[in-house]
């Protein structure tokens, strides 16, 4: 299986893709010829991982022209992929010389600036979640917040967000518009504004609906496509235009 794969020079962007032969095994992932090609062929290419296991979030990056999880993307199954995904200028403008049929296109994740090869600046990705201050602020005193089983079922699909920021990556919006935070902040937003536990819900609602925030979201639904723990981004910022 031939790979071909966005290089650039540091604090760049793409300046030319390698083109790489992989021995295919059974069960590969695209995160395992990422490691084969770095072994054995190129030190010199760069790539974010640590989990190996779709729990941290760090191998976001672009495959075949979807947003997906390198660990979790396995080679065959590359191919037969079609999110069907609302396209703009990152996900469907394509190299040339790139065969879909006989290459794997890697590519580093959209709308974030590159680092080197698949490495990208995630600074404007985590500073979106900063700015709603998306956290619960502790009380005084040694008694517990508890919460019943009901109510943690109201939060669960949204407390399983890893921050890989694919749905950052996968967004139209946060392609033309600097400004926008992001569905991966918003969909915590409606997550801390729906636990039972918080103290000033309607805190997260009021500062999700900054100019910068859930006005600027066009309900594309790319990131609930693309998204590898099911969060859903999109529902929730529907939730939160119309509480």
């Amino acid at each position: 299986m031939m790979f071909r794969i966005a290089r650039s020079r540091e604090g760049g962007s793409i300046s030319h893709y390698d083109l790489y032969k992989v021995d295919i095994k059974k069960g590969m992932t695209v995160l395992d010829a990422l490691f084969q090609i770095q072994d054995r062929m190129d030190p010199s290419l760069s790539f974010r991982y640590s989990c190996r296991g779709a729990v941290c979030g760090s191998c976001s990056i672009l495959i075949n022209k979807e947003p997906r999880l390198a660990c979790r993307t396995q080679i065959a199954d590359v191919r037969k992929s079609d999110m069907k995904l609302k396209h703009f200028a990152a996900i469907s403008e394509t190299p040339p010389g790139w065969n879909p049929d006989v290459e794997i296109l890697v590519e580093p994740l959209p709308n974030m600036p590159i680092l080197k090869d698949l490495v990208v600046d995630m600074t404007k990705f985590y500073n979106a979640l900063e700015s709603l201050k998306l956290w619960s602020d502790t009380e005084d005193g040694d008694t517990p917040r508890t919460q019943s089983p009901d109510d943690r079922k109201r939060i669960k699909r949204y407390v399983n967000c890893i921050l890989c920021a694919l749905c950052f990556g996968s967004c139209p919006v946060n392609a033309e518009k600097e400004e926008y935070i992001g569905p991966a902040a918003l969909a915590k937003a409606w997550r801390f504004h729906e636990d039972s536990r918080t103290p000033d819900p309607d805190r997260y609602l009021k500062d999700a609906s900054k100019p910068e925030g859930t006005p600027l979201c066009d309900l594309v639904m790319n990131c609930v496509k693309v998204c590898p723990k099911d969060v859903a981004p999109g529902g929730a910022i529907r939730k939160l235009k119309n509480p």
